[in-house]
């Protein structure tokens, strides 16, 4: 990631996820956790050292070691445990992830059937509209030939 303070560690998602279990975890490894997570999320070098309590040397040698072994600076044992964590809580998320999904395909189906009872509603409105407006117009019609008719035998009354 390229952030303010121009440098770059280019941590993934995967990475950051076990750096934030070992952030977590005991020093020294914590707090060369948390200095490249700060570095990752755009502190200055001064301000990662301050959060990890490290000294601005120690930020700056743990950033080139992690550029150079990215997650091998860590013991072995450290990163498969946080890996196994980090496996976990997927696995207990994964269930909440199924019960959003299924909440908002129901919402879809709520909102499509909602929507189709709005469209039949509509026609139903607009074909009432239509006969009265034709119903208007033959009566208008009716009542235009009606007083042609008046007309035309007034017409004839006079003759």
């Amino acid at each position: 990631m390229v952030e303010e303070n121009g440098i770059e560690l280019f941590i993934t998602e995967a990475e950051s996820m076990i750096l934030e279990t070992l952030a977590q975890g005991d020093v020294p490894y914590s707090q060369r956790a948390q200095a490249l997570l700060a570095i990752d999320a755009g502190s200055t070098i001064e301000q990662a050292a301050q959060v990890a309590q490290l000294k601005v040397t120690q930020v700056r040698y743990w950033i080139g070691r992690f550029r150079n072994g990215r997650l091998e600076v860590f013991p072995d044992s450290l990163i498969k445990e946080s890996e196994a964590s980090v496996m976990a809580a997927q696995k207990a998320a994964a269930p909440e992830k199924k019960k959003k999904k299924k909440a908002k395909v129901k919402k879809a189906k709520k909102k499509s059937v909602d929507a189709k009872k709005a469209e039949k509603k509509a026609k139903k409105v607009k074909a009432k509209e239509k006969k009265k407006a034709e119903s208007a117009k033959a009566a208008k019609a009716k009542k235009k030939k009606g007083a042609k008719k008046s007309t035309k035998k007034s017409a004839k009354k006079k003759k």
